[in-house]
């Protein structure tokens, strides 16, 4: 067992060094303020060379370019955020709609963007339809709901002018985690052009004194359960995140559990 963990130790390092290296071929071929460019690209070396603090590089704050970040308060938006500040005027936006968010989850939101120290707005979306047909079981929430949140997002950092909007997507990796838009607009996945997993972000957390504990799936995901008691998207969703080794298969299966367990009850 001891063997196959070092084994397996040594894969992800491997992994996540050609990821990076990856991040580092896409950086150069990119267009990006200088600026930017500059300390995006000493945080990748920093990070290959195995830096905890990798990100903890920044810029004049009047040098700073705007950007727009998806916000939900969750593990890899709050981790996208503390990173994005070291470069970025970041303004977080959080899309609001009843079915996806909670009053403790919106009080919570708002308690993270102070603490952190950044403008945060609401947005409103949506989800009636998306609600009305994921009770009656036409579909699983995840897809639609990303989307909708997606376009929102998009749109607002359009209206206000932003040169980059930031997601916290683990897996978009390659090409996918920064690319332009369209002439004006830059998208991040930035958890991914940093090859990040959900237990180093924790990490970056806790060395900023945030401790985020919640349970897999928004309610929207839970009311999808609840009325169909399937569970094969959801269980498909957490497996693509152990294959992509972004999650370990202790937490994938920690997810399962919890997921199964909550439609039994």
């Amino acid at each position: 067992m001891e063997i196959e963990k070092i084994i397996e130790e040594k894969i992800n390092k491997k992994l996540i060094e050609l990821r990076l290296k990856n991040s580092l071929e896409i950086l150069e071929k990119l267009n990006l303020n200088n600026n930017v460019k500059y300390a995006l690209k000493n945080m990748l070396l920093r990070r290959l060379n195995g830096e905890k603090d990798f990100y903890k590089i920044s810029i004049e704050e009047e040098k700073k370019p705007k950007s727009v970040i998806a916000f939900s308060g969750g593990v890899d938006s709050t981790t996208s955020l503390i990173i994005a500040k070291q470069i970025f005027n970041v303004k977080a936006v959080s899309c609001y709609s009843k079915y996806i968010i909670t009053d403790d989850m919106k009080k919570n939101i708002k308690s993270l963007a102070k603490h952190l120290k950044v403008d945060l707005e609401f947005i409103d979306i949506d989800l009636e339809d998306v609600y009305k047909k994921v009770v009656e079981g036409r579909f699983h929430p995840c897809g639609r709901c990303h989307k909708i949140i997606e376009e929102s997002v998009l749109n607002y950092a359009k209206k206000v002018k932003v040169e980059f909007v930031i997601f916290g997507d683990l897996l978009a990796f390659g090409y996918l985690s920064l690319y332009k838009i369209d002439n004006n607009i830059f998208r991040f996945n930035l958890p991914s052009f940093f090859a990040l997993t959900k237990d180093e972000e924790r990490e970056i957390l806790k060395n900023n004194k945030i401790f985020i504990k919640s349970s897999y799936g928004c309610p929207l995901l839970k009311v999808y359960h609840k009325y169909n008691r399937g569970y094969k998207f959801s269980i498909q969703r957490i497996l693509r995140e152990v294959r992509g080794r972004v999650i370990s298969e202790e937490e994938g299966f920690k997810n399962i559990v919890e997921l199964i367990e909550n439609l039994e009850d």
